[in-house]
């Protein structure tokens, strides 16, 4: 027995040869909302021209051919493209779609159909401009620098989706990091061969390191100008959070006391010998278009207009990521974001209450909620099953308490619980 395990973990070995070696991601916490068929058509494509054109068909790939791989030192514009569906083995091939369907699903998921296929091209061209440019003669071929784009992509959207890794050595190990922590060292070690121009061992580093420049960068701005959808997890979401948060800390570090009566009060430090304190005003965290959104949503919702006062509040966690309402505002808030099936943007608004609010007498009846968000429409069983079984003993209504235990027991069905 001992001696199959090692079979199969050096088996994997050679199949993540391409990659980090002994890191191979095998799935995502993240559910799609819509069928990824651009992505299953480049998985598709990239198998049939393997098969079909490298294996059976060899006349294809012929001197002069269609299907050639990148020269740096004669490149063409059709080989450009055609290299990037090429392979150099099975295990290269398998390897690269093994990446591609686990990050490139929800990443056509964000993009669209369209979008995500022109995404996808241009990658793949960026870092085969990248490999010529920076690399030596030696030509080239495969998929990885447009994977990389991608993977780059679904760091900037998803930073904190939590990956399934194997780690290889003698033995297999599946253990759970988030993307953030995965793929950036992915970025990191593909830059240090670039960066560097070590040997890479038959891999093209400087092209995967351009591909994650791009996918990064583009993907980046796209968020920045709202041509994607943003999420409050984002990364750039995530970057603003951290410099609040700091700035917040030299604040408190400077005198600011939040708990205090009255906007932003100093506490007076203790003075040294000898030293009298010297105080200073110090202005309040929130900026004057935060201030300006929040009394807009407060008039809102004293008129009962839900629609303004979710739609300030959607740009209130924006501009201040870690913003919460006061407990009736954001409980209003919330309910209308799952009343018009803003289904991301309503789980985020239950979380936020729950942090702030978790003395709240119907705690149990907003997990109940949240467990049935991320079971029914976000699909998200594990943080699903998190909430309902925390919602159980909160409820004393019995139909709640029953909806709650069929759709626990469903939850733990699909996750083979």
């Amino acid at each position: 027995m001992p001696g199959k395990v090692v079979a199969g973990a050096l088996a994997l070995r050679r199949l993540g040869r391409y990659k980090l070696h002994g890191m191979i991601p095998i799935r995502t916490d993240r559910r799609n909302e819509h069928t990824p068929w651009v992505n299953y058509a480049l998985i598709a494509a990239n198998v049939l021209v393997f098969v079909f054109v490298q294996k059976m068909g060899r006349a294809y790939g012929s001197q002069g051919g269609l299907f050639q791989p990148l020269h740096p030192d004669e490149p063409t514009v059709q080989h450009f493209f055609t290299s990037m569906f090429m392979h150099g083995g099975w295990d290269h091939l398998l390897g690269n779609m093994l990446f591609l369907w686990v990050f490139g699903n929800a990443v056509n998921d964000a993009f669209g159909h369209l979008g995500y296929l022109a995404f996808y091209l241009a990658g793949g061209l960026t870092a085969g401009v990248g490999y010529v440019v920076l690399s030596g003669s030696a030509p080239v071929l495969g998929a990885s620098g447009a994977i990389s784009a991608v993977t780059g992509a679904f760091l900037v959207l998803f930073p904190r989706v939590r990956v399934t890794v194997l780690f290889i050595f003698f033995y297999i190990v599946p253990f759970e990091i988030t993307s953030l922590v995965f793929l950036l060292f992915q970025l990191i070690w593909n830059l240090y061969y670039t960066v560097f121009r070590l040997d890479g061992g038959g891999v093209a580093y400087a092209a995967h390191a351009a591909g994650y420049v791009f996918g990064i960068g583009i993907v980046a701005l796209l968020l920045w100008g709202r041509l994607l959808p943003r999420d409050v997890y984002d990364l750039l979401s995530l970057i603003r959070t951290w410099r609040r948060r700091l700035g917040y800390r030299r604040l408190v570090s400077g005198g600011y006391d939040a708990f205090s009566p009255g906007p932003g009060r100093l506490r007076r430090p203790p003075p040294g010998p000898g030293v009298a304190p010297a105080l200073r005003p110090v202005q309040p965290t929130a900026s004057p278009r935060e201030q300006e959104l929040r009394a807009r949503i407060a008039v809102a919702h004293r008129q009962r207009d839900f629609a303004t006062a979710a739609g300030a509040y959607l740009e209130l966690v924006q501009l201040a990521s870690d913003a919460v309402l006061p407990l009736p505002q954001q409980l209003d808030v919330a309910n209308y974001l799952m009343s018009t099936h803003q289904y991301p943007a309503a789980a985020d608004a239950y979380e936020r209450f729950l942090r702030h609010y978790s003395n709240y007498e119907y705690v149990g009846d907003i997990r109940l909620m949240l467990g049935l968000l991320y079971s029914r429409y976000l699909r998200q069983d594990e943080r699903a099953e998190m909430y309902l079984a925390r919602a159980v003993p909160d409820l004393f209504d019995a139909s709640k308490l029953e909806l709650a235990q069929a759709e626990l027991a469903e939850v733990r069905r699909r996750l083979g619980r």
